[in-house]
C-alpha cells in the first residue's frame, strides 16, 4: 500500500499558497515582448510558468510512502533428554522412556513437517552437555541410545537459548523425565527459565516421561545415610548407625550387613541385622556395634540385600571410613563445679588426638543425692587416668573412693587439683585417696571453721610457678625452661599443703618463690599420682600462652599413665569430607606437629595421590600459615588415597595417609522416579506467555497449535521525499537551472536583453 503526502515548509499550506500566489501575480505583469511572434511569447510565458511550478513543488515538499508487510521469521527450540535415566521404564509396561519419547516424536511428524515450512526448527539432545540434532522436513535424527551419565537441565536450556539471542522465539519444548542429576550444574534450572521469560517473552512447554514419586519407587531399598568417617581407639567399642529407606516392602524382613575391609583389601562381615518397615517410604535406623582389635585404616560398607522386583540396586550400599588409633587414652574428670579450669583443660586435651576426656560435674546443690554411683567408671577399666576437682569425698562415698584407689594401685593415674573442697578440705583424711596422694593431709583441715579462719588452708595471693628441676611434666621447652615458666601468668591462688610425704617416688615438681609446694608427684602401687594446688592455669591461655597450656596438660596425662615420652611427632592429612561425586573438588590440608601439639612450620612434605589400581602420582601442597593445602578434582570412580611423608631437614618425622572415595553410584539410574513437578515449575515461569506442562500424548496437538498459529508480520515503511536525498536535490536544482537558463538564453537571442 502506497500514498502521496506533503510536508510544506514552515508546516503550513497557507504559507505555500501565499508564496505561490505572489509568483503567479508576477506572471500577470505584462512583459515587454516587443515584436515577438505569438509563438515565441507563449514559449517564454511557459518557461516562466514552469519555474513557478517547480518553486511551488519545492515549497510543498511532496513524499511517497510505501507500507511493506513481511512475515517475521521465528525459531522453535526442541530439547530431548538423552541421559541414561531414559533407559528406565516410562510406565508400568515394558516401554522405556527413550522409546516413549521417540514414539511421541514419530506421532508428531506431520505437525513438525508443517512447522518446518513456517519456522526454523532447532532440535537438541541434552545430558550434561547440549548436542545439536539434524532436522529435515520435520524429521529429527535421534541418537541410537541415551548414554549421558548426568543430566543438567538448566545449563542445557540456557545454552540453547544463548544461541538464539536476537531472534524471535516461537516456543521452547523441553522433553524428558525432569530429573536433574548434575553434580555441579553451571546454571540452575530456574535461572534458565527466567532467561526464556525475560529475554525472549516466549512460552516453555514441558513434556515428562516416566512415573513420578512413589509410583516409580514402589519397590526399592536404599541406604539413605551413613556417616563418612568414624574414629575410635583400639579395643574401644564404636556404634555405627545408618538409615535405610524402604519402599514397597512393608512388613517384610530385610537383611542388612556391615562389611569391614582392611588395607590389604580383605573383607569380613562384622554384623548382620534384619530390619522391617511398618509403613511405606519410611526410613529405618539400623545399628551395629564393633570393637576393633588392631589399629589402622579400614573401609566400612553398609549393604542391603537385593529384593525381588527391585529394579535399582546401585543405592543398596554406602561406604564409609574407619580410623582405629593406637594407644588411645581415656581420662575421667569429676568436678564439684563447672569451673573455668575444667573448660580450658578440656580444650587443651582436645588438641591431642590420642587423648579422650570425659567430664562430669557433681554440684553441691545435689548433695541430697550423694553419693553418686561411679563404681563402673572407677573399677571397670574404661579409663586410664582420673582427675578430681573441687569435689567433697561425700559426693563419691566410701565405696567409690575405695574403687578409685584400687584402680590407681593397679596402674591407673590420679590427679587432684586445687579447690575449696579438695584435699583435706574435701574430707579425704584417712581415706584410700589420702593414702594414694603424695601430700600429707591433717585432720584439722577437714574441721569446721569460720570464714576468716579458712585462710590458713589457702595461699590467697597470686602464685608464680617455679620448676624444681628437669621433669617430663614441667618441660615446656628444650631451651631455657626456667625462663619459659617465668613468663607464665601466676596462679590466682592455691591450696596450702600441710606437708609432702617422704616416700619413694615422691617429688616436688613446681613450687612458689616462697618454696611452697604447688605440684607434687608420687607413686601408689603400680600407679602414679599428682597433687596440684592450683586451679587457674586457664589464665595462661587467656594471656596467649596456649602452646604452653596444651603442652603442660598433655604431659601431665602422659606422665600419669606412664607414657611420658613426649618426643613422638605427629604427621597428619585431613580432608573436609571422605565421599565425593566424580569431578568434585577435594580440599586437602596437611601438616606436622610435635606430640604436644606444636606445629612444625619448616616441615617438608612429600605427597602422592594413589589412584584406583595403585598408580602413584606426585601431588604438591602449598604452604599456608603453619599448614599445607591443596586441591584435587578426580573424575574416575573408585578408591583413592593421599600418602604423605614429612621431613624436618634430613630427619623423617613420620607418615600419614587419608583415603577417600569417588562414587561409583550411577546417579542416572539410582533414582527411578521422574520429576514432573520440576518440569511443571519450569513451564510456570512462562505462564503469562502461554507456557504449561503437557502430557506426552498431547505433544502432537501442541505442535499442531503452534503450526496453526497465525504468522506475525513485520511492518515497515519505504519513504521517498522530494529532495530528500542528494540525488533528488541535485535533480531539482538542475531543472530550475535549465528552466532559468533557457528563458534567459531565448530572451537574449530574440533581442530582449
Amino acid at each position: 500500500m502506497s500514498q502521496l503526502g506533503f510536508e510544506p515548509i514552515l508546516g503550513s499550506y497557507l504559507a505555500v499558497a501565499l508564496l505561490a500566489l505572489v509568483l503567479l501575480l508576477l506572471l500577470g505583469v505584462t512583459p515587454q515582448f516587443g515584436s515577438l511572434t505569438p509563438r515565441r511569447k507563449l514559449t517564454l510565458i511557459g518557461l516562466r510558468l514552469l519555474i513557478v511550478l517547480l518553486a511551488v513543488l519545492a515549497l510543498l515538499r511532496p513524499n511517497w510512502i510505501t507500507t511493506i508487510r513481511e512475515p517475521r521469521s521465528s525459531v522453535l527450540l526442541l530439547l530431548l533428554d538423552a541421559s541414561r535415566s531414559m533407559q528406565l521404564p516410562a510406565d508400568r509396561g515394558s516401554q522405556t522412556r527413550w522409546e516413549s519419547q521417540a514414539a511421541a516424536l514419530a506421532a508428531s511428524r506431520n505437525e513438525l513437517a508443517r512447522l518446518a515450512g513456517k519456522t526454523e526448527i532447532r532440535a537438541f539432545a541434552y545430558d550434561y552437555h547440549l548436542h545439536e540434532l539434524a532436522v529435515s522436513g520435520g524429521q529429527i535424527t535421534l541418537p541410537l541410545d541415551p548414554v549421558g551419565d548426568q543430566t543438567d537441565i538448566g545449563t542445557s536450556l540456557y545454552d540453547a537459548l544463548r544461541g538464539e539471542a536476537g531472534k524471535r522465539l516461537l516456543a521452547a519444548v523441553l522433553v524428558g523425565d525432569g530429573v536433574q542429576t548434575a553434580f555441579e550444574p553451571k546454571v540452575e534450572t530456574q535461572e534458565a527459565a527466567r532467561k526464556l521469560r525475560d529475554d525472549f517473552a516466549a512460552p516453555l512447554f514441558t513434556v515428562t516421561f516416566g512415573l513420578s514419586g512413589d509410583a516409580a519407587q514402589a519397590r526399592d531399598v536404599a541406604i539413605d545415610r551413613l556417616d563418612e568417617q568414624f574414629t575410635v581407639f583400639v579395643k574401644n567399642e564404636i556404634v555405627i548407625r545408618g538409615l535405610v529407606r524402604v519402599r514397597g516392602y512393608v512388613k517384610k524382613e530385610l537383611p542388612v550387613e556391615l562389611v569391614l575391609t582392611d588395607e590389604k583389601n580383605q573383607a569380613q562381615t562384622i554384623g548382620r541385622r534384619t530390619i522391617q518397615a511398618d509403613e511405606d517410604n519410611k526410613q529405618v535406623e539400623v545399628e551395629f556395634a564393633y570393637t576393633p582389635q588392631t589399629p589402622g585404616h579400614y573401609r566400612l560398607t553398609m549393604r542391603a540385600e537385593k529384593q525381588p522386583g527391585e529394579r535399582v540396586i546401585k543405592n543398596n550400599e554406602l561406604d564409609a571410613y574407619l580410623t582405629v588409633l593406637e594407644g588411645g587414652l581415656r581420662v575421667l574428670y569429676v568436678d564439684g563445679e563447672a569451673r573455668y579450669e575444667r573448660k580450658f583443660l578440656r580444650w587443651a586435651l582436645d588438641a591431642s588426638p590420642d587423648i579422650e576426656l570425659d567430664d562430669q560435674v557433681v554440684p553441691r546443690r545435689s548433695a541430697g543425692q550423694w553419693p553418686i554411683d561411679l563404681g563402673p567408671d572407677f573399677a571397670g577399666g574404661k579409663y586410664d587416668a582420673f582427675i578430681l576437682g573441687d569435689l567433697d569425698k561425700a559426693a563419691l562415698g566410701d565405696d567409690n573412693v575405695k574403687k578409685l584407689a584400687d584402680a590407681v594401685n593397679k596402674g591407673k593415674g590420679l590427679l587432684m587439683i586445687g579447690g575449696r573442697a579438695s584435699f583435706g578440705r574435701g574430707h579425704y583424711f584417712k581415706t584410700p585417696i589420702d593414702d594414694a596422694l603424695p601430700i600429707v593431709i591433717d585432720r584439722i583441715e577437714g574441721a569446721e571453721f569460720g570464714e576468716a579462719a579458712l585462710a590458713q588452708f589457702f595461699l590467697n595471693e597470686p602464685q608464680k610457678l617455679v620448676p624444681t628441676g628437669p621433669h617430663p611434666i614441667t618441660r615446656l621447652t628444650d631451651a631455657d625452661n626456667a625462663a619459659a615458666w617465668s613468663k607464665l601468668p601466676p596462679l590466682a591462688w592455691a591450696n596450702k599443703f600441710f606437708g609432702v610425704k617422704q616416700t619413694p617416688g615422691t617429688r616436688v615438681l613446681l613450687k612458689s618463690p616462697q618454696d611452697q609446694p604447688l605440684l607434687v608427684s608420687g607413686e601408689y602401687g603400680k600407679g602414679r599420682t599428682l597433687a596440684f594446688a592450683g586451679e587457674s592455669t586457664y589464665l595462661w591461655r587467656m594471656h596467649d600462652f596456649k602452646k604452653e597450656h596444651n603442652r603442660f596438660w598433655r604431659q601431665v596425662i602422659l606422665w600419669l599413665v606412664q607414657r611420658d615420652d613426649t618426643s613422638r611427632d605427629e604427621v597428619w592429612v585431613r580432608l573436609d569430607q571422605r565421599r565425593f561425586n566424580p569431578g568434585s573438588k577435594v580440599n586437602v590440608e596437611a601438616g606436622a606437629r610435635t606430640a604436644t601439639g606444636e606445629e612444625i612450620g619448616d616441615a617438608r612434605l612429600e605427597t602422592f595421590l594413589v589412584h584406583p589400581g595403585g598408580r602413584r602420582e606426585p601431588f604438591t601442597l602449598a604452604k599456608s600459615d603453619q599448614h599445607f593445602r591443596g586441591q584435587l578434582q578426580p573424575t574416575a570412580p573408585g578408591d583413592y588415597a593421599i600418602e604423605m611423608t614429612a621431613y624436618e631437614g634430613d630427619k623423617k618425622l613420620g607418615t600419614a595417609k587419608a583415603e577417600f572415595l569417588v562414587f561409583d553410584r550411577d546417579v542416572e539410574l539410582s533414582n527411578p522416579a521422574a520429576d514432573p513437578d520440576l518440569m511443571a515449575s519450569l513451564a510456570a515461569w512462562t505462564k503469562q506467555e502461554g507456557g504449561r506442562a503437557v502430557a506426552a500424548e498431547e505433544l502432537p496437538k501442541l505442535l499442531a497449535e503452534l503450526a496453526d498459529k497465525p504468522p506475525e508480520y513485520e511492518v515497515r515503511q519505504k519513504r521517498w521525499r522530494l529532495a530528500g536525498t542528494s540525488g533528488d536535490a541535485w535533480l531539482m536544482f538542475a531543472l530550475m537551472t535549465v528552466a532559468l537558463t533557457a528563458e534567459w538564453f531565448l530572451r537574449k537571442r530574440w533581442g530582449l536583453v
